[in-house]
């Protein structure tokens, strides 16, 4: 599935490992009620929980993933550095900071704003760091695959949010109390969400998708990735343009934003129809775990940004608005990310246990790490338990929030035993594991495999 050449990233388990800790923290949250339908969206415990999702899980989990497989993109190896350590440490730490900043607003602790700077510098710097890398890396690589350009459209998302994240730690800290800067970062927080969710994490899914999907369904690769690149692009300037003019144009802001809104509607419905066509020209007649698991999140990707776009222009409430960014969130961002560990750990596993052994000694096939049938099950209640919170959250009910945000930690927490015993090697038979066997770390590669 990887060229040969392409090595095995270091810290990919490591940040999938630390993704995966954030979203079981957030979720637990949830279902502790540290946030309810009942409460405001701007509450410093929503807040502490949508960047333990946003940033801990999704950031981490996309950049885990881009370091693997933005080579396999590109044809290219991304050198490793002794700053790779630093800047995971930093990406971790961030996040973590973050949500102590609100948890001491809040209290109303004076402390709250040195902890917002020391969050915004860590995240910043990481961020910076990580995403020159993979800039260069993907640039370089740009003519190999179109969809190089997508993912670098993503980047460029990912570094406007960081920056606008750092002009609300700024006012939340009080180094920065000019009335015009403060009322601009209250106007902004749409375009903070927009370019985090729909330009980094959704541009760069798609991006990194337009290669491992082919891949994984042994199918043609996709066409579209020009169109979709040129249009991401396009929606990714309407929205800087609308970010840009609402200090001196509010009218023509809106309106320039909800045409990034449609634009970014017709991407996906784009992309989507792309995905169809993949499935059906597949050679691989059984869908996979990965491959099936993943249609419950394209569907939800395409329901909630219909919706999504709907609502903005008919002035929904923000209930009805929330709940369908928990679509989006968890249904669409989540499940997709979910499914798709589910191939990618036992396969990177496979690789580093039982790539040098390939054609000396009998190898256990790749379907054989992980236990298919159980996984899909938690899966399945992950997807249903998604679409009851979100449900609950439209119609405002705090008790059937809390009951669906329970299964769905508990399935989530479920999926991530299936991944640790896929990266153990436990459901593979002691006889295939016997020396001259190296069992891989939890956490890190041992060294660069080729």
């Amino acid at each position: 599935m990887m060229p040969v050449g392409t090595t095995l990233s270091r810290w990919t388990m490591s940040y999938f490992g630390a993704a995966l800790s954030y979203l079981l923290l957030a979720e637990c949250l949830l279902a502790a009620g540290v946030w309810t339908p009942s409460l405001g969206i701007t509450e410093p415990g929503a807040l502490a929980i949508v960047h333990a999702v946003t940033l801990g899980w999704l950031l981490l989990l996309m950049i885990g993933s881009l370091l693997q497989f933005a080579p396999v993109l590109t044809g290219n190896d991304r050198p490793a550095s002794r700053f790779d350590l630093i800047a995971f440490a930093g990406m971790v730490a961030g996040p973590a900071l973050l949500m102590l900043g609100f948890h001491l607003i809040s209290l109303g602790s004076s402390a709250a704003g040195l902890v917002m700077i020391a969050a915004s510098v860590t995240l910043s710097l990481s961020i910076a760091a990580v995403s020159m890398s993979l800039s260069a890396l993907l640039w370089r690589g740009r003519h190999v695959h179109a969809a190089s350009l997508i993912v670098l459209v993503g980047i460029g998302c990912l570094l406007v949010t960081t920056a606008l994240g750092a002009l609300f730690a700024l006012t939340i800290s009080g180094l920065v109390e000019a009335p015009a800067v403060v009322a601009y970062g209250m106007e902004a927080v749409a375009f903070h969400a927009s370019f985090g969710l729909g330009g980094w994490m959704t541009f760069a899914a798609i991006g990194v998708s337009y290669k491992l999907l082919p891949m994984f369904l042994l199918s043609n690769d996709m066409r579209k990735a020009q169109l979709v690149r040129r249009s991401s692009t396009l929606a990714v300037l309407l929205l800087s343009t609308a970010a840009i003019g609402t200090p001196v144009a509010p009218d023509f802001a809106r309106a320039v934003f909800l045409s990034a809104a449609v634009l970014f509607a017709l991407i996906v419905a784009a992309y989507l129809f792309e995905i169809c066509r993949t499935y059906r020209a597949r050679r691989r007649p059984a869908l996979e775990l990965n491959t099936l698991g993943s249609l419950p999140a394209f569907a939800m990707l395409g329901l909630s940004v219909s919706l999504l776009a709907v609502s903005l222009f008919l002035h929904a409430e923000t209930r009805i608005v929330s709940a369908i960014v928990y679509l989006f969130v968890f249904g669409w961002l989540t499940g997709f990310g979910l499914a798709q560990l589910l191939k990618i750990v036992p396969f990177l596993t496979w690789i580093e246990a039982f790539g040098p052994l390939l054609g000396r000694r009998p190898t256990p096939k790749l379907g054989e790490l992980v236990n298919g049938r159980r996984a899909s099950v938690w899966l399945g209640l992950f997807y249903l338990s998604v679409v009851g919170a979100a449900i609950a959250l439209c119609l405002g009910s705090d008790t059937g929030f809390r009951m669906f945000a329970v299964f769905q930690t508990a399935s989530t927490f479920a999926l991530v035993v299936e991944l640790v015993l896929a990266r153990t090697l436990a459901n593979v038979p002691p006889r295939i594991k016997s020396a001259p066997f190296h069992k891989p770390a939890l956490f890190v590669a041992a060294k660069p495999q080729r």
